[in-house]
């Protein structure tokens, strides 16, 4: 079996001819001549850039071939061949100064195709500037230098196994994944007439959730939204400092009311934590749930969606009666068993009011 490393690199080599353009000049460069002051005044290589074209410079290249040493190392057993092969890629080269291509300035030899750039004014006549550039530093040359590993090759009459050392030079990015942060939100809630969009109350709890008629009054609730998030549906609305705590519907059925809240109506009260999108549970003659709550950040409106015992989602409005708050299914019976829409039966929306956040 054989193996076989190659490995090429290719150098880039700019010569600068110093000292050898000035050394040519037979005139004397001095150094409060203005414009040699203006040429070298200029930034970067923007001067000796013009005079090379000014000029007409030539530019030559020199080909020098280099072969870079490749080790190989052969470990034998009676049975295996271990190859190790390390390959040296740092490789200096030394280019001779003969390989380098020089070419005389001539002195006073103005291309007057070229133009003036901006910087350079053109009340200097092209003679004088090319004796100018004459006494500036100016490249005349690249050198291009391509080297060639030579193949290596490994013949073992045996079994080999090949194990290759390779040195990987990486730069690593550590990435830091950062779970985002709920936020809990303690607010107290508003009652508003829908039809109108005025306010007529506050939450407050008095015996369960009833309608007070200052802010001052109302009862501090939390609920708690996804990072970032500015909706949030199916979540609980907490009131403080009462067990259980947990804001929902409570449907109580009795020989005559039908059982499904859809079908007929029921309380806002204070129930048992419900899972979030579950039916109804059943409490002795109740069904109640509580994780039904929608919030919009934006707005700060509450909304709610009854999850039915056949898992639909049946409309569900809020009606004010006197100081208390009743969800129903069934709007006409239930107007015609409260004795109908009137200045203190009303429906109502939900919007909050934020304490703080946390």
């Amino acid at each position: 079996m054989a193996w076989v490393k190659t490995s090429s690199v290719v150098l880039l080599q700019v010569a600068v001819l110093v000292s050898g353009v000035a050394a040519r000049c037979t005139r004397v460069c001095p150094a409060n001549d203005p414009l040699l002051v203006l040429l070298r005044a200029e930034p970067d290589d923007a001067a000796p850039s013009f005079c090379r074209e000014f000029l007409g410079l030539p530019v030559s290249t020199v080909s020098v071939t280099v072969t870079p040493t490749v080790a190989a190392t052969v470990t034998a057993t009676s049975h295996v061949t271990e190859v190790i092969t390390e390959v040296d890629s740092t490789i200096t080269v030394t280019v001779p100064a003969s390989a380098i291509t020089e070419t005389p300035v001539k002195r006073n030899l103005a291309k007057r195709s070229v133009d003036y750039p901006t910087w350079l004014p053109t009340t200097y006549p092209p003679r004088q500037v090319s004796s100018a550039c004459a006494c500036l530093s100016v490249p005349l040359s690249v050198v291009t230098t391509t080297a060639t590993a030579a193949a290596v090759t490994v013949t073992a009459p045996t079994t080999v196994t090949e194990t290759t050392t390779t040195t990987v030079h990486s730069t690593a990015i550590a990435t830091v994944t950062v779970e985002p942060v709920a936020t809990t939100r303690r607010a107290a809630i508003e009652i508003l007439r829908k039809d109108t969009g005025a306010s007529v109350g506050w939450l407050y709890n008095s015996n369960g959730p009833a309608i007070a008629g200052s802010a001052a009054q109302a009862i501090t609730v939390h609920f708690t939204l996804a990072a970032g998030a500015t909706t949030g549906s199916a979540m609980r609305i907490s009131l403080e400092g009462l067990t259980p705590s947990a804001l929902g519907f409570v449907k109580a059925s009795n020989p005559t009311n039908i059982v499904e809240l859809e079908d007929n109506y029921g309380s806002l009260s204070v129930v048992e934590p419900t899972p979030p999108g579950s039916p109804p549970v059943t409490s002795g003659s109740s069904k109640y749930e509580s994780d039904i709550w929608t919030i919009n950040t934006e707005t700060r409106m509450i909304g709610w969606q009854w999850v039915a015992t056949s898992g639909t989602h049946p409309p569900i409005y809020l009606y004010r009666v006197g100081g208390r708050l009743y969800p129903v299914g069934n709007v006409p019976a239930f107007l015609a068993a409260t004795g109908g829409a009137s200045s203190a039966n009303y429906e109502v929306m939900l919007r909050y009011s934020l304490v703080s956040e946390t």
